[in-house]
């Protein structure tokens, strides 16, 4: 599956009166790597969250890929919540796609086709469908156990609560989507880079420069 670049264009952000951002465009190549440089209260932040769509513009547009992932400098999940219930987050929206096609499918053999909502199902069938192929919807479970493999984390128990878990290890899962695991990430975006490897496994590193458009380990 080809990958889209991430395209911003004439970004405008107001914080009060004042403006954090003018103008800013912006375009990232699948594999591109791009550092992002500021002192503090410049808008680098403010930028990344536009750009992860965790916060609109007042003018501008952006075009995201659908395997852009965000690295939140804070754990965007409960620390009391599971391994299992993370996972399963990640992966809601592939299983949502996947059950409406079922669904549908089953809906349309069930409907004459001179019936009047038998184009309206039809259309949505295939608008659903259009979704699940750019997501890869059918491979994101096995996307999932290959992002664990490659991390080192695949032994860790489901139910493990992530409180319990390293802050490396905590930023490894919910920095990397399980969606985006088996394209390697279009592009990728972090609050600040990590000061140091200690916390992942022996080979994780090689997997996530992997992901990022490096030679496969």
């Amino acid at each position: 599956m080809s990958r889209s670049a991430l395209l911003a264009h004439d970004r405008v952000r107001t914080l009060g009166n004042r403006r954090v951002l003018d103008g800013v465009s912006l375009t990232a190549a699948p594999g591109q790597r791009i550092g992002l440089i500021g002192e503090n209260g410049t808008g680098n932040s403010t930028l990344l969250r536009l750009l992860a769509g965790a916060d609109e513009p007042h003018a501008g547009t952006v075009v995201c890929p659908p395997e852009l992932g965000f690295l939140h400098q804070e754990m965007p999940f409960d620390p009391a919540s599971t391994i299992a219930a993370m996972l399963d987050d990640a992966l809601r929206d592939a299983r949502e796609d996947l059950a409406e096609l079922d669904r549908l499918s089953g809906a349309l053999t069930d409907t004459p086709r001179d019936a009047p909502e038998y184009v309206d199902l039809l259309a949505a069938d295939g608008d659903r469908l259009d979704r699940a192929q750019t997501s890869d919807a059918w491979d994101a479970d096995r996307r999932t156990e290959m992002m664990l493999a490659g991390l080192g984390l695949r032994a860790l128990p489901r139910e493990r609560r992530l409180a319990s878990l390293s802050g490396a290890t905590r930023a490894s899962l919910v920095g990397r989507p399980p969606g985006t695991a088996a394209h390697g990430a279009a592009a990728r975006r972090a609050h600040q880079p990590p000061r140091r490897r200690c916390g992942l496994p022996r080979g994780a590193f090689a997997w996530l420069a992997w992901g990022r458009g490096a030679n496969e380990p």
